[in-house]
C-alpha cells in the first residue's frame, strides 16, 4: 500500500506539471495533434525492444550509477530504503529476494518500470520540445528539470538494480 501511494504521489505532481503545459497549449492554439502524434511516439518508446535497451545503460558498474546519486534516489522511491524502514518499524516483513525465481521476477519487474520511465522520459521530452517554438521557455526547462527526477534517476535506478542483481544470480548460478 505504501508502495502504491509513493507511485501515485510522483505520478500526480509529475503529470500535473505537463498536464498545465497541455492545457496551456490548447488554450492557445487548440490543436490535439501533437499531443496525439507525442502520445503514439511515447507509446512506441514503451515497446523498444529489451536489446535496443541495454545500450542505454550509463555503465556496467554500479560504482558509476553511485557517484551519479542513486543512492541517494533509493531513499524516495516504491522499495525504497524508506519505505522498507517504515514497514520494519509497523512490523511488516522487509522483502528479500531469496531464489533465482524470485531474482528473475523482480529482474522482470524493473524492466517494465525502466520501459514505463523511458515512455514517459519520451513524452516529457517531446513536450518540453514543443513548449519552446509556443513561446514558454521556462515551462520547457521546468519540465526537462522534472524529466530528470521522475524519468531519468528512476531509469538509472533500474539499470542499478539490474546490474546488483544480476550480480547477485551469477555469483549463485557460478557456485
Amino acid at each position: 500500500m505504501l508502495n502504491q501511494l509513493i507511485n501515485v504521489f510522483w505520478t500526480i505532481v509529475s503529470f500535473i506539471l505537463v498536464g498545465w503545459y497541455w492545457g496551456e497549449y490548447f488554450s492557445e492554439r487548440g490543436s490535439l495533434w501533437m499531443l496525439y502524434i507525442i502520445l503514439v511516439v511515447s507509446v512506441f518508446a514503451f515497446n523498444i525492444p529489451a536489446k535496443w535497451l541495454s545500450r542505454l545503460n550509463l555503465s556496467t558498474k554500479t560504482r558509476t550509477y553511485e557517484l551519479v546519486g542513486i543512492r541517494a534516489m533509493r531513499w524516495l522511491v516504491q522499495d525504497g530504503m524508506l519505505v522498507n524502514r517504515i514497514q520494519q518499524k509497523l512490523g511488516k516483513k522487509h522483502k528479500v529476494i531469496s531464489s533465482r525465481q524470485s531474482a528473475r521476477s523482480y529482474l522482470g519487474k524493473i524492466a517494465i518500470q525502466e520501459r514505463y520511465h523511458y515512455s514517459c522520459f519520451v513524452f516529457f521530452t517531446l513536450s518540453a520540445i514543443t513548449a519552446i517554438p509556443a513561446g514558454k521557455l521556462q515551462m520547457a526547462l521546468f519540465i526537462s528539470f522534472w524529466n530528470i527526477i521522475y524519468n531519468v534517476y528512476p531509469i538509472l535506478l533500474q539499470q542499478y538494480n539490474r546490474l546488483r542483481i544480476q550480480r547477485l544470480l551469477n555469483r549463485v548460478e557460478g557456485l
